[in-house]
């Protein structure tokens, strides 16, 4: 029970983190970039596959820039899956934030068991935040909700982590939900990893407390550099165990507005 209690820890830790992995994004790093010229992937998915194919590391990390820019300008809806490879994980979560107004609000449904497949755990949770304030409740184990502070500043700087990011190159686009799209692909390593932990805990995570050793994403973004997809393998060895967990998150909707409402 205690495996999969820490184990579920890194599913938090990402869960929190990933809706804003690109949030952080500014043009300081790119400009310091020297980069060849921006694959426009404005001509469908056969442009988006051949530009996606040749897309360099510094053409790379510019489009990762300005998918960063509009993540941090524009309220966005989406709709999260994880799993891992032990088959122990199973958690879909919804949600919607405005960065603007710094407002989140959403529901989450996971089940979680241990190593073994027993105790499997069902939590239904619903999370809000307005601000620096969040409330979060859950069931179980249930007593409403429950107030905290968000802690200020970006939980996923990439332009901090950008030193980390290796095998940065281009995927072949596809359409998602009607869209043609451009991916990239880079991985982080671990040293990004407890960088990225220590940014969202405020403590210092030591590598024999780090459970995720690397993280490798493919994100696929539309003309306008919206994110549509961002797929996610998180490699992690916990207890002298060996797994996977695997993200997907379906970006839509986006200018819609985020409308939350204090819970207390």
């Amino acid at each position: 029970m205690e495996f999969h209690r820490r184990r579920f820890r890194s599913v938090w830790l990402v869960l929190g983190l990933l809706p804003f992995l690109l949030a952080g994004c500014g043009v300081e790093h790119a400009a310091s970039v020297k980069q060849a010229a921006l694959p426009k992937a404005t001509s469908g998915v056969k442009t988006a596959e051949a530009k996606g194919a040749s897309t360099s590391t510094g053409q790379g990390t510019s489009l990762l820039d300005r998918a960063g820019v509009v993540v941090g300008a524009e309220p966005v809806h989406m709709k999260m899956t994880i799993t891992d490879s032990l088959g122990n994980i199973d958690s879909v979560t919804t949600m919607a934030t405005d960065p603007l107004n710094r407002e989140l609000v959403g529901t989450t449904h996971s089940t979680v068991s241990g190593l073994s497949g027993a105790n499997a755990v069902t939590v239904v949770g619903h999370f809000i935040a307005i601000g620096s304030r969040y409330w979060d409740e859950s069931n179980p184990p249930g007593g409403g909700w429950h107030e905290g502070t968000v802690h200020p500043g970006d939980p996923f700087p990439l332009s901090k982590l950008l030193p980390y990011l290796v095998n940065i190159h281009g995927v072949p686009g596809k359409f998602i939900r009607g869209h043609a799209t451009i991916g990239v692909s880079a991985t982080l390593d671990s040293q990004g990893v407890r960088l990225m932990e220590q940014q969202a805990t405020t403590t210092l995570v030591s590598p024999a407390q780090q459970i995720i050793d690397s993280i490798a994403f493919s994100l696929w973004m539309d003309p306008d550099h919206r994110p549509r997809e961002l797929q996610l393998t998180e490699h992690c060895v916990q207890e002298g165990h060996p797994y996977q967990v695997y993200e997907t998150i379906l970006y839509y909707d986006w200018g819609v507005g985020v409308h939350v409402v204090n819970p207390t």
